[in-house]
């Protein structure tokens, strides 16, 4: 899935826990595992994938730093959303190289069954994601 898919699920995993942080980690890299197993679409199968990695990247990144700053989390419950979308760097580091295939990540090597589907489906699984982790977010926010 794509990195900001994994940064809001994060988010909201770690509001919904609150702590304590060993478990909160544990549970948004756990999550990155099992969301790689729903059928998705990624970018990685267009032309573009390191242009579309980018700015996924960066929108991942703002994320982070709106749930931080604009909506109060406090920085370690916030940062656990890069932190689930962090193994995702190993795609756009594998991309880079010119190596597509070689991964870190158990989620991205071949062997896993990584969840695949067309472009429609795949994009709406991500869309749906996203909307029920920032309903999450807003909704364990401080007041």
């Amino acid at each position: 899935m794509w990195v900001t898919t994994h940064v809001l699920a994060g988010l909201a995993i770690a509001a919904a826990l609150g702590g304590p942080w060993w478990l909160v980690l544990v549970a948004v890299i756990l999550a990155h595992v099992l969301m790689d197993l729903i059928p998705h679409w990624d970018y990685t199968r267009s032309r573009h994938g390191v242009i579309y990695g980018c700015c996924d990247f960066l929108a991942g990144l703002t994320l982070w730093l709106v749930a931080w700053l604009v909506l109060g989390m406090p920085f370690w419950l916030a940062f656990m959303g890069p932190v689930s979308g962090a193994p995702d760097w190993d795609v756009l580091f594998a991309e880079l190289r010119g190596h597509p295939d070689v991964h870190w990540f158990p989620s991205h090597w071949k062997r896993f069954p990584h969840g695949r589907s067309g472009r429609l489906w795949g994009i709406g699984v991500q869309l749906v994601f996203m909307a029920a982790s920032v309903a999450v977010v807003l909704a364990a926010r401080p007041r």
